[in-house]
């Protein structure tokens, strides 16, 4: 099994990106291999509608080329899931959003999930990695005092900090990169890909 990264930031050097592959390769089923592309041109991180706009735009040129090179789910490395609608509709291979992926799994967890925000600058989260969980796991309990009883982590630059915030807190804390590989490799496995009747093929029949 292929699963193939879609970074939709220029902001991540390949040094950053294979920090995150090497931990999704630490979970991931027997056999997955994990592979990536990044876009050309775009933000250096989605922090605003402008950035996410950009960063979807350039996401839909990466992956055509990653189903042609044998990817059996692609999964767009971003908690705000841009592009994943239209890539959808490209390709025909699972498509999936991190965002997502994390709520459908946060909701038979508790009766009121939230999403836990980045607590810093999306590239400012992996500076200093127990700052970022000590503002994390603050923000869950306020949440928590909010009658919040399950959370997740939105935003991927948070990836790997949900089993210790588990931990801590003694709550579901929904990670997303855990959350969009399981997803991913369930479809993948499962042999699923998106309705036609929800995501028609592109380009239009008009338009062929």
């Amino acid at each position: 099994m292929r699963i193939h990264l879609a970074v939709p930031i220029t902001g991540l050097d390949d040094a950053a990106i294979k920090l995150r592959t090497a931990f999704l390769e630490t979970i991931a089923r027997p056999g997955t291999e994990i592979t990536y592309s990044r876009v050309r041109e775009g933000p250096p991180a989605i922090e605003s509608p402008v950035d996410h706009a950009q960063a979807a735009a350039e996401v839909l040129k990466l992956v055509g080329p990653a189903e042609k090179a044998g990817a059996d789910a692609i999964i767009v490395w971003c908690a705000g899931d841009p592009g994943v609608e239209a890539a959808r509709t490209l390709v025909d291979v699972p498509v999936v959003g991190p965002g997502e992926a994390m709520r459908l799994l946060v909701q038979p967890l508790g009766h009121s999930p939230v999403a836990v925000p980045a607590p810093l600058p999306v590239l400012d989260l992996r500076r200093d990695v127990k700052k970022t969980l000590r503002l994390t796991e603050q923000t869950i309990h306020e949440l928590g005092e909010r009658g919040h009883d399950a959370f997740y982590l939105d935003c991927l630059g948070m990836f790997g900090m949900g089993r210790p915030l588990r931990d801590s807190t003694r709550l579901p804390v929904i990670d997303p990169a855990e959350a969009s590989l399981e997803l991913a490799e369930a479809m993948a496995h499962l042999h699923l890909t998106h309705s036609r009747a929800a995501y028609p093929k592109y380009p239009p029949p008009h338009r062929r």
